[in-house]
């Protein structure tokens, strides 16, 4: 299984404060981006090499909606080089908090080399 994880979260705070999806709390300053993992699957496989697919959910966050796009951009600008692309894109605001989000999902393949 190929793990994109460090390259992707020290690349996403370049850009804001970053925390993983599922300890982001009310008490998180924004903007700030949240990341999650979706998918991580091995597409082709053979005796020494093979082929994954891995997507990650990424949200900037915000009380402004012009954070979101200035964000979403860079977001954009600094996974392109990475091998990585944005498969999905959406807006949600959130009631609760009173915060709105960019929603988007990037996916990359990836070579694994076995050993």
């Amino acid at each position: 299984m190929i793990n994109y994880h460090k390259k992707l979260v020290s690349t996403l705070k370049t850009i804001l404060p970053t925390y993983y999806e599922m300890i982001l709390n009310r008490d998180v300053e924004v903007p700030c981006i949240s990341y999650m993992e979706l998918g991580n699957s091995a597409a082709e496989t053979g005796d020494t090499l093979g082929y994954s697919i891995i997507q990650y959910q990424i949200k900037v966050w915000s009380n402004e909606i012009d954070d979101l796009q200035t964000y979403a951009a860079q977001i954009d600008n600094k996974l392109r080089p990475l091998g990585w692309k944005r498969v999905g894109c959406n807006e949600m605001f959130d009631t609760e908090s009173t915060m709105m989000q960019k929603i988007m999902t990037y996916e990359a393949n990836a070579l694994e080399v076995f050993e």
